[in-house]
């Protein structure tokens, strides 16, 4: 199992700000994600004897995101786990959300599959990762949704089969994952938990967080 989280973006919405690097319960946003998708694949490598992958796409300002991981390394040193931290730098992360989704996902172990994860979700925990892990079955991918009333939000993180490495990486760069996912075969649980659509894309996001 592996876990591509994404964290490569510019925060225009943010102004001058890296939302990456903004504290989150006493770390920055990035280093609290990560941590949550490392506890889920801690716990997933123990129980099936795998090793596991986080696999975290830089671009915008990657040095200070990359230094911001250093608890995730340290994490790591400490379990008994087979877990592997991959950064991976994306230079044309301008380009758009799916460069850095191309770039993470040729990371992934063949016959592994993956998570594609945002690293601006603080209130994903690993209860989250695995509600999805049993679903997935034979499956393409499953996609989870926020059901609010009578509306439907897609969410994050979505869980894909392995054979779905290939087909990311074949598609051009001004694609998305959800329109590689409208013809597939795709499992859409709905959920009356918020946090599986709470990212943090304005400074009305962030504070209403805080």
């Amino acid at each position: 199992m592996d876990i591509v989280m994404l964290a490569a973006g510019t925060s225009s919405r943010m102004g001058r700000t890296n939302k990456m690097l903004l504290p989150y319960k006493g770390m920055s946003l990035v280093t609290h994600c990560c941590l949550k998708a490392l506890e889920f694949l801690q716990d997933f490598s123990l129980k099936n004897d795998e090793a596991c992958h986080l696999i975290v796409v830089t671009g915008y300002r990657r040095r200070s995101v990359e230094k911001a991981l250093e608890p995730c390394r340290t994490f790591i040193g400490e379990t008994t786990a087979r877990l592997e931290m991959i950064v991976v730098n994306n230079p044309d992360y301008r380009k758009g959300q799916f460069r850095s989704t191309k770039t993470g996902v040729a990371q992934v172990q063949e016959d592994s599959a993956f998570f594609i994860s945002l690293a601006d979700m603080p209130l994903i925990e690993p209860e989250h990762y695995n509600t999805l892990v049993p679903l997935l079955e034979s499956h393409d991918a499953v996609r989870p949704f926020y059901q609010k009333k009578e509306d439907r939000v897609p969410g994050h993180p979505v869980l894909h089969a392995p054979g779905l490495k290939k087909t990311i990486l074949r598609c051009p760069d001004d694609w998305t994952v959800s329109k590689i996912l409208k013809t597939a075969d795709v499992l859409e649980p709905s959920f009356e938990d918020v946090s599986w659509s709470t990212d943090i894309d304005s400074v009305s996001d962030y504070q209403n967080l805080s």
